[in-house]
């Protein structure tokens, strides 16, 4: 959907007003005068609460779509973005293609109904598909909200970096393999970011083990890719994304059932990257880097085997027990490679890691894990819900190896999700403030709502753009947790 800004509705071929709870009307609702007042009359129900819609046909034929806007004292901009969503939700089947969107709010509550709209009229690319039959296919193609433009740009890049990590997510194998992915993240070199990539050879060379076996089964075989935003000087801020491109489990392969969505498990290299690209379009002042783990784990006769002994970057012997725990062992070589490479300021890694933290937290919350209580109470406070879980070397035993230093995972003894990120934290240099979200349950909904439809969220672009931008206008000391 095309989203624009006018000074009023003229030419469109709709038109959305917005009535407060309690029916308490808003200029523009009062200046439609009897259509709209009909339309409210015939819809007893019909209150104001949030999201609430009444929709008819005007005398000239326009549509008309009453919006229930909720309280008005209590206005924010995450209704304002619920009510974008909402619109285009109640309008896309009904005919209507170019909205006027005359709320009556002010600018910055307008930008966010527009970042809804964007949002919740978000579909999957449509070159995976033909067209949907006229009946089927959304109708909506462009909404003018009426007023000022004046915050829209910043939340416009968002959209759109959110937007992208969705299609990104929601490509099959055959079409984002490790080498598209890397291609996507050379683009950014357009908007002023540096690319670097250690391929298969220089995995080797520098000793990234962990990642290159996780890729040996596959013929792409696994790289890592460095994407550098350089909008200040100091420590970057660094963000690590899992970026598995198909994870068919490897030789400790997946139920059939099971298997089909694992086109998504890259979702947080896709967030990573989408995070740096807002930055960069925005040029917020400050130094950031997203490390982007890439394989693809497939079964072959050169596939990684449960029992191999590798050794990581970081020296460590690692006994890989399951090879669909292989999340992990990428991720780890890419937290020690970013400790030792990058010196950051503070880490944050995200990963679609583990089924247990959905049997944990459901589909509505993150998990949380971190070394450092700043940097978790940033995060916590950068917009998308998360909940912290505890770090503890009560788990460090279940980790022990009999022939190695510590093994990959282990199975029955506590959730999953605590076993993977106390794995984790072995790989981040000491004095590192680091944090690792497990987003397994966040990534993908699983059915509609204000934000989006069913499918890919582009879960922890936001998270990361908040506090990234708060973190570079601030460069307080952290306290560390002992």
């Amino acid at each position: 959907m095309r989203i624009g800004f006018a000074a009023d509705s003229s030419g469109l071929d709709s038109v959305a007003v917005g009535l407060w709870e309690g029916r308490r009307p808003t200029p523009s609702y009062t200046a439609l005068g009897s259509a709209a007042s009909r339309a409210v009359a015939a819809s007893p129900r019909f209150s104001g609460k949030e999201g609430e819609a009444v929709h008819t046909v005007t005398a000239d034929g326009r549509h008309l779509m009453v919006l229930g806007l909720g309280p008005e004292e209590a206005m924010d901009t995450a209704r304002a973005e619920r009510l974008g969503g909402h619109l285009v939700a109640a309008l896309n089947g009904l005919g209507a293609e170019r909205l006027g969107v005359q709320l009556d709010l002010p600018a910055l509550f307008a930008a966010h109904v527009a970042f809804g709209l964007r949002l919740r009229s978000w579909r999957p690319p449509p070159s995976l598909r033909r067209p949907l039959p006229a009946d089927e296919a959304p109708t909506l193609t462009d909404a003018v909200l009426i007023g000022d433009d004046a915050d829209w740009p910043p939340l416009e890049a968002l959209a759109d970096s959110i937007c992208t990590a969705r299609d990104l997510a929601v490509l099959p194998g055959n079409l984002l393999g490790p080498a598209a992915f890397e291609a996507h993240a050379r683009a950014l070199t357009d908007l002023g970011c540096t690319v670097e990539v250690l391929d298969a050879a220089e995995l080797s060379r520098q000793g990234l083990a962990l990642l290159a076996a996780v890729g040996q089964g596959s013929a792409q075989p696994a790289r890592l890719v460095v994407v550098r935003w350089s909008g200040a000087d100091g420590a970057p801020l660094v963000f690590v994304g899992k970026g598995i491109t198909f994870d068919s489990g490897g030789l400790s392969i997946k139920h059939g059932d099971a298997m089909a969505e694992m086109k998504g498990d890259m979702a947080g290299a896709a967030a990573a990257l989408m995070a740096l690209r807002t930055l960069a379009v925005t040029r917020v002042p400050v130094h950031a880097v997203a490390v982007l783990a890439i394989a693809e784990n497939m079964p072959s006769g050169r596939a990684l085997r449960p029992g191999d002994v590798l050794r990581a970057y970081s020296g460590q012997i690692v006994e890989v027990v399951d090879t669909d725990a292989e999340g992990r062992l990428v991720l780890a070589d890419a937290l020690a490679w970013s400790c030792a490479t990058l010196k950051p300021r503070a880490l944050v890694d995200l990963a679609t890691l583990t089924g247990a933290i959905v049997t944990t937290l459901g589909h509505h919350h993150a998990g949380l894990f971190a070394n450092d209580d700043g940097l978790a109470a940033a995060l916590l406070a950068a917009g998308e819900p998360l909940w912290r879980l505890p770090l503890s070397d009560s788990y460090d035993e279940d980790l022990k190896s009999p022939v190695a230093d510590i093994r990959n995972c282990a199975w029955g003894r506590v959730p999953d999700a605590l076993h993977a990120a106390r794995f984790l934290q072995g790989f981040v240099t000491e004095g590192v403030p680091w944090a690792h979200l497990d987003i397994a349950g966040t990534a993908d909904a699983v059915e509609d709502g204000p934000m989006g439809i069913k499918g890919p969220t582009g879960f922890g672009v936001r998270l990361l753009v908040a506090w990234a931008s708060s973190a570079g206008r601030s460069s307080t000391p952290k306290r560390r947790l002992p």
